[in-house]
């Protein structure tokens, strides 16, 4: 026969509530450094095919900025 849920006290509902933010605020904190390291890789990537066609280019960084001011 299953048992009906566990009363709790007031302070023991703020506990849990305490400790359910505590453990979200940390699951943010660590998917906010992933996506932070994330976009940096993404830039690398980006930075790597730009200098990756302007090399194939044959035209010289110089150039390239000229053109595109």
């Amino acid at each position: 026969m299953p048992r009906g849920r566990k009363s709790y006290t007031l302070e023991e509902q703020l506990e849990i509530t305490i400790n359910s933010i505590a453990e979200t605020e940390a699951a943010l904190k660590e998917l906010k450094q992933k996506k932070k390291a994330l976009e940096a890789e993404i830039k690398q990537k980006n930075i790597a095919e730009l200098y990756d066609m302007i090399q194939q280019s044959g035209k010289s960084l110089d150039e390239v900025k000229a053109m595109l001011q």
